[in-house]
């Protein structure tokens, strides 16, 4: 029931509309640059990629295989899931920033028992809201969690994550990345978290939306005690954005006092350069150069 009450207040936040993209003042602290970054690719690590590639190839219909700078890949729509292969299993425990990431339905209900037929275990069952909206969590490969909800759209749509934080880290990604949120605030963004609410004990604000490109990153209170790790060597490793010019941002980042994990380098086989720098609760961001 806990987690229930949680999946369901984070499909509502999922559905609030969200600004189109622009190098405008967004959520009372001006944009750095004009410099928009868009959202690239989720990296996972996968005891057998081509096990994991045939689940979300046959089970979301907007997705196919590719291989991508040498990668592995999945894409679905401009948006593409890259897989390393490792030989332990990779952590799982929701103490990092990356919670889970998912896909739209137009129809839950005749989605749902599609999946339920082709094997498709499930985390939460079809669960409606008393707005009419469906969601359920699958349980992926590697034991990634994967979302599918009711949304206008088969589209990937969104990423889901923890935050200390959650306001403070939204203006982060606003300020560095130029995200975008219809969320205008002139307080300051270090809010504290609402007391549990019960029966669920569940913490439900503060928490937010902004947008990279075409996907929402949702962020929400952690609900565990402790800093949130790095999701390095996690199922879901790390997220990517695309950059147009990746030297430039990598200054415009350091002058700003972020972190570089990475220092530029050849992006898989290919001739496209990417670096790695930390976000908002240690979260590994992927640059990725595309002009």
């Amino acid at each position: 029931m806990r987690q229930l009450f949680l999946q369901s207040f984070l499909l509502m936040i999922l559905l609030l509309p969200v600004a189109a993209s622009s190098g405008q003042t967004t959520g009372g602290l001006p944009q750095e640059s004009s410099v928009i970054a868009s959202f690239h690719h989720v990296h996972l690590n996968s005891l057998d990629p081509s096990r994991a590639i045939d689940f979300y190839t046959r089970t979301f219909d907007v997705t196919k295989k590719i291989s991508l700078a040498g990668f592995d890949a999945v894409q679905s729509e401009n948006i593409y899931l890259l897989f390393d292969k490792v030989k332990q299993p990779p952590a799982t425990a929701p103490d990092s920033a990356i919670w889970h990431f998912g896909w739209g339905s137009t129809a839950m209900e005749a989605d749902y028992q599609k999946h339920l037929d082709n094997g498709v275990i499930f985390h939460t069952p079809l669960t409606r809201l008393r707005s009419g909206l469906l969601f359920a969590y699958m349980k992926a490969p590697d034991g990634a969690l994967v979302e599918i909800n009711t949304a206008s759209t088969r589209a990937f749509i969104h990423v889901h994550l923890y935050s200390d934080a959650p306001l403070c880290a939204a203006e982060w990604y606003k300020k560095h990345l130029g995200a975008t949120s219809r969320a205008q605030r002139a307080d300051p963004c270090e809010v504290p978290f609402a007391a549990p609410s019960e029966p669920l004990g569940v913490i439900r604000s503060p928490a937010t939306t902004v947008r990279l490109g075409e996907i929402n990153l949702i962020i929400y209170p952690r609900q565990r005690p402790g800093p949130l790790l790095s999701p390095r060597g996690h199922a879901v490793d790390h997220i990517a954005v695309s950059v147009p010019d990746l030297v430039a941002t990598l200054d415009r980042l350091r002058r700003s006092g972020v972190k570089v994990l990475e220092e530029p380098h050849q992006f898989g086989n290919s001739k496209t350069r990417a670096a790695m720098i930390e976000g908002p609760d240690s979260i590994a961001i992927e640059l990725v150069e595309m002009k």
